[in-house]
């Protein structure tokens, strides 16, 4: 579990999957702002479709790929993310601070995705590495 939140931090831009009210995928690249062992924080617009979606449905996917190395990682969203933590991200973000000007903004919105699985799938070796990391795993490594 380790080198996977490793990977993460490494490379923090991946592709996010939600459902839109048709039940029909919406793919969106988003940026990891934080992340600990279990959860993946992100901020995104409350004008924007995806907030609606996650709101309906909180399940997601997403996946990250760099360097042949892929890792899909599953959760469900929650937009309960502590003053502290939103603090955080505003100030480590020049975008966040250019686009919505204060952490208060009220169309800024943050969200945290809990994680339930994880895959690893790495193609530098053959044959390949793929490890696979269920909630117990996750909860084991705290």
């Amino acid at each position: 579990m380790k080198d996977l939140i490793k990977l993460l931090n490494q490379h923090k831009d991946l592709a996010l999957a939600t459902v839109n009210d048709q039940g029909s995928p919406k793919v969106r690249i988003f940026r990891i702002m934080q992340l600990n062992e279990q959860e993946l924080f992100f901020s995104t617009a409350k004008n924007k479709e995806v907030y609606l979606q996650l709101k309906e449905n909180p399940k997601v996917e997403m996946v990250s790929w760099h360097d042949k190395v892929s890792i899909r990682v599953a959760g469900k969203a929650f937009f309960d993310v502590s003053d502290e933590m939103q603090q955080k991200i505003f100030e480590e973000s020049k975008t966040l601070q250019e686009i919505y000007l204060s952490v208060d903004n009220p169309n800024l919105t943050f969200f945290r995705v809990k994680i339930e699985w994880a895959e690893l799938f790495d193609l530098n070796s053959i044959p390949p590495r793929r490890e696979f990391f269920d909630e117990a795993d996750i909860t084991s490594t705290l």
